[in-house]
């Protein structure tokens, strides 16, 4: 701890944390931060703005600090003793809350009051006019209540300065419709507990509500960087909407948190648009200089099939150069020769040198696996590319661009299908045969990065490696019945059961939040595992797919072993993402 610590320093400590008033020991540290709260903020037993660790700050100064000297807080004595006012600190900062303690709890009850009755289904963000506000608090998943109070630990998250709209691309206008609520908006005070955003996601398609869930946890534990997941109940004007999982958006804040200094770059979001989906296929450019003109046509075209989303508005950066030499390199367009020459070295090198491939590939395994098709599989879009640029010169990310992939949006998984395809017994490594009934026989899927890195020998190895890695330890139906859990096992299901169950009042009737499954589908596809059909899709009992496609997996290796060992990449896998290369 710092001997002496001015206002900025104070507000840097806490800017993405909050204090939940009953977790502060009684005493002087309570009654101080009792009295910012009722004078200065919402009076919801949680310090989270700025306004309120100023006057907090301001509180130990004047009341607190008899050795404040020049604006700033005396945390130690000229003996290097802890001072009154540096014990306060420290007990502030012992309580205080981060976007991870966040993420760590297994339910929330998120209230927005006062939302205009007109704008229940918009599209494009709508802002709050200063008499909507929006709450948040833990709770219990397992009362069987709406809309719970709060409790002792109070409101974690209150603002009035927000925005709203619909999301999702397949179920945009469902009848339970999915969320982004916006912190970052003009004006407005920004990041709460370190977020400028985040989502509430309908699963829509998920009777078992556990698919998106299951994603983030193995994507976790397999050095992906990749967005943190809870749930919660969302209550609009009083009116219960039922449950969503609760997802962290990938913007600025994310990229701070998994790139450090390196938080700068460039991010492209996937969709399919303009200039087709994102399949990342070579277009070579009209002016034949490979500029990066051919992979957006116009920068306002509101459909762009690779969206930047940072540095929109940079002239340096916003050229798409540096996504065009990516999809340069891994279609491999300046080495000679046809599909023999991605199993040479300088394919092997020149893919290293630009993309975090381990990461990408560790993605790909745990993506088939999943059987999750919406993304770089079959559709190919929703996915993000990240050029964060090297270690030591980070803002020379246009001339040095180094790659990772970040996953999204995973409610088409673990045996959720609508094209007749057994997604459990897809071939390991022949993924665009996969995807032959996705488009009616008439093709299959274009996504050059897999299949391109899958013909070099040494990236199959270590692909086909941390695959056997997951079947071990992440991927086996051992371990996701034990995550799932049933009644009572504090898995999952106890976590979604209550909330779910309370969308409808009766077992067999159609919700009342627009979910399109019935409570007694729900129980049947979460807990009992069976299998969900329809006319138009079938859903396999999570436990069920994972054990068609573990056993699936384990046979295709026995064979694909006879050519690549098993540990011939001499890998040992951990849950640590690798960070960028150092610049030389």
């Amino acid at each position: 701890m710092k001997k002496t610590l001015n206002k900025g320093d104070f507000w840097d400590l806490f800017k993405n944390q909050a204090i939940v008033l009953a977790e502060l020991p009684a005493g002087k540290a309570r009654k101080l931060a009792e009295r910012v709260n009722l004078n200065t903020g919402h009076g919801d037993a949680t310090l989270h703005s700025k306004a309120e660790f100023q006057a907090l700050f301001e509180l130990l100064y004047d009341e607190v600090d008899n050795q404040a000297v020049d604006g700033a807080l005396t945390l130690k004595d000229g003996a290097g003793k802890q001072t009154a006012t540096g014990k306060l600190v420290a007990t502030y900062l012992q309580v205080a809350k981060s976007k991870e303690d966040f993420f760590n709890r297994a339910m929330y009850m998120v209230v927005i009051e006062g939302w205009p009755e007109e704008h229940m289904t918009p599209e494009d963000p709508v802002y709050a006019d200063g008499t909507s506000s929006l709450s948040a608090w833990a709770t219990d998943p397992g009362l069987p209540i709406h809309l719970p109070q709060v409790g002792a630990e109070g409101v974690l998250l209150q603002t009035d300065e927000f925005s709203l709209k619909n999301s999702g691309n397949r179920t945009l206008r469902a009848p339970k419709r999915s969320w982004k609520v916006n912190f970052k908006v003009k004006g407005g005070e920004g990041k709460v507990l370190g977020m400028w955003r985040f989502n509430l996601k309908a699963m829509y398609n998920d009777p078992s509500q556990m698919r998106e869930a299951l994603a983030w946890h193995l994507f976790d534990r397999i050095g992906i960087p990749a967005s943190r997941h809870t749930y919660a109940k969302l209550a609009i004007n009083g009116r219960y909407l039922g449950l969503f999982s609760l997802i962290e958006q990938v913007d600025k804040a994310f990229l701070r948190d998994h790139f450090g200094k390196n938080d700068d770059g460039n991010m492209y979001k996937a969709y399919c648009g303009n200039v087709g989906c994102a399949t990342l296929e070579y277009k070579p450019s009209a002016a034949a200089d490979d500029s990066g003109l051919q992979y957006y046509l116009q920068h306002d075209d509101p459909d762009l099939t690779y969206r930047l989303k940072t540095n929109e508005d940079e002239p340096q950066a916003n050229d798409y150069a540096d996504l065009a030499l990516f999809i340069r390199t891994l279609n491999g367009i300046d080495i000679a020769g046809g599909d023999e020459k991605f199993a040479k070295d300088a394919y092997h090198d020149a893919m290293e040198d630009i993309m975090n491939v381990k990461a990408f590939l560790r993605w790909a395994g745990a993506n088939l696996l999943m059987g999750s098709w919406d993304n770089y599989y079959a559709t190919p879009a929703n996915y993000y590319l990240y050029n964060s640029g090297r270690l030591g010169a980070a803002k020379d990310f246009m001339e040095s661009p180094y790659f990772y992939w970040i996953p999204w949006d995973y409610d088409n998984s673990f045996g959720i299908d609508y094209f007749h395809t057994q997604w459990q017994y897809t071939d390991l490594l022949d993924w665009a045969a996969n995807t032959r009934n996705y488009y009616n026989g008439n093709g299959t899927a274009n996504i050059p990065l897999v299949q391109n890195l899958l013909k070099h020998d040494e990236f199959v190895q270590y692909y086909l490696d941390h695959l056997e890695h997951m079947l071990d330890s992440l991927f086996n139906p051992e371990t996701f019945d034990h995550l799932m859990g049933g009644e009572g096992d504090g898995g999952l299901w106890d976590r979604v059961r209550q909330a779910a169950y309370l969308e409808s009042d009766s077992p067999h009737g159609q919700p009342f939040t627009g979910r399109q499954f019935s409570n007694h589908q729900v129980y049947l596809n979460a807990l009992k595992q069976y299998e969900i059909n329809s006319w138009n899709y079938k859903v396999e009992g999570i436990i069920h797919y994972v054990r068609m496609r573990y056993d699936s997996a384990r046979q295709q290796l026995q064979t694909l072993r006879q050519h690549y060992p098993s540990g011939g990449s001499g890998e040992t896998f951990s849950a640590l993402m690798e960070m960028p290369p150092k610049s030389v």
